[in-house]
């Protein structure tokens, strides 16, 4: 393959990825649509951005992002919103910066985002599990409402199966798709849940197959409440479980981490706080769990490997909750206030660590409008996911605080199609999308 004709150029790589239903698609083709119109949008107004004079995006670099696919789902008539990817990816956009002639900095600048699936990131958890801790937490998980409620038929199967017994591998493959649907369920509404692992049951991408190692956590009373058993039998339900979690934590999760986390000087990760207000606080507590458990590696030291790994380049991370657009504008603000609420504990361990975290509340398409009545009353204007109709309506308003147990529960929002209109030589109407890069993007 030939050099590509940036490579003398500073680079930055940053990390992309999002919990269920966050948008990270649309993210991502919403900031190579701003970096393109660096000029014309609102990245002008930020200060470590104005010498931003142009941007663009490689298609013809590896492993591309489709941002092909992401532009005709934004600007089809009627539009759509990008599907979801199922595999890693990198957004490649050469910027091209205003230098006086006297300066030393290049008038090149590479900007990698990587993009990959968030229920990928879950499997962090899993590399400092052997096989029994592996079922003790997700016992733990699966032993409460509203995993236990969601799967009780399934909990129960797992639960009779006796570790040290020989093992029915028909069955076990059963139970491994059967345990990959439980997951589905659990991430969708109205529960929300986030904690979803193997996070490759999921998504498999496109070189992992689930069926060619299978295995559940097993949650035999002694297994599952931490007891440290005798060796399992050869062919046994504990030997063969044990076997293929491991293959999969060596084999398949690890070596993604090791690959790509050692070149990220940056990461995003996208959350659907509101999707998890709607569900309330099982599922909020599920999702803030969740966030603790992937940013853990960062607050390791230098003799453990994650935090040599992590802590190597990595000196950013933004957290950022999505759709702040079905809100009005006083709830904007508040939904700021709570996202900093919600993760208040988190960024202070992070910023001990010398960690840049940043928590924003964004839009990266805006898909509703501000309307307001002759009586100043307002509400929003959105066109329907469903039915594509044009509709009005008036979102939950916030706390101005949050609980500190996460007893919270909004109403239902509607799901909106993007807006009508948009064009790749404007950039898109987004919120926050400028903050977002001028501190991912500052020298």
């Amino acid at each position: 393959m030939s050099p590509l004709p940036f490579a003398s150029a500073t680079t930055t790589r940053i990390g992309i990825t999002g919990l269920s239903q966050a948008g990270k698609s649309t993210l991502i083709t919403s900031i190579i649509n701003h970096l393109e119109n660096a000029r014309r949008g609102s990245l002008i107004q930020q200060v470590v951005l104005t010498d931003v004079a142009h941007g663009l995006w490689r298609r013809d670099a590896p492993h591309a992002f489709d941002y092909d696919a992401g532009l005709q789902a934004l600007t089809h008539r009627p539009p759509y919103w990008p599907t979801s990817t199922t595999d890693w990816s990198i957004a490649r956009i050469e910027l091209t910066m205003v230098r006086s002639w006297y300066s030393p900095k290049p008038r090149k600048r590479i900007i990698e985002l990587f993009d990959y699936p968030g229920e990928w990131l879950m499997d962090l958890a899993l590399l400092n599990w052997d096989f029994p801790q592996f079922c003790q937490a997700l016992w733990g998980w699966c032993s409460q409402s509203p995993r236990l409620e969601l799967g009780n038929a399934l909990i129960q199967e797992l639960a009779a199966i006796d570790p040290m017994a020989p093992v029915d591998r028909a069955y076990l493959s059963q139970l491994q798709q059967r345990w990959a649907e439980f997951l589905a369920d659990c991430r969708l509404p109205p529960h929300q849940l986030s904690r979803n692992l193997p996070g490759r049951f999921l998504l498999a991408g496109a070189d992992y197959k689930p069926g060619d190692k299978p295995f559940v956590p097993l949650f035999f009373t002694k297994l599952a409440g931490g007891a440290v058993l005798d060796k399992f039998p050869a062919q046994s339900w504990g030997a063969v479980c044990a076997e293929h979690y491991k293959a999969y934590r060596d084999h398949e999760a690890k070596p993604f981490f090791e690959q790509h986390f050692k070149q990220l000087d940056a990461q995003v990760i996208l959350i659907d706080l509101l999707g998890a207000m709607t569900a309330g606080q099982e599922a909020l507590k599920d999702m803030r769990a969740a966030l603790n458990s992937v940013l853990q590696p960062f607050r390791y030291g230098q003799d453990h490997w994650l935090g040599r790994l992590f802590r190597r380049r990595i000196r950013r991370v933004a957290v950022c909750a999505t759709k702040i657009d079905h809100l009005l504008p006083e709830d904007q603000k508040r939904m700021q206030s709570l996202l900093e609420s919600y993760l208040y504990e988190t960024v202070q361990r992070l910023a001990a660590e010398d960690i840049d975290v940043n928590v924003m509340a964004i839009a990266a398409v805006q898909s509703a409008k501000l309307h307001e009545s002759a009586d100043h009353v307002q509400s929003l204007i959105g066109r329907d996911k469903r039915t594509g109709e044009r509709i009005r309506f008036t979102p939950p308003h916030l706390p101005d605080n949050l609980p500190h147990a996460l007893n919270l529960k909004i109403e239902d929002l509607p799901q909106l199609s993007p807006p009508e209109g948009l064009d790749r030589v404007q950039a898109f109407p987004a919120r926050r999308i400028d903050q977002l890069l001028a501190f991912l993007l500052a020298e």
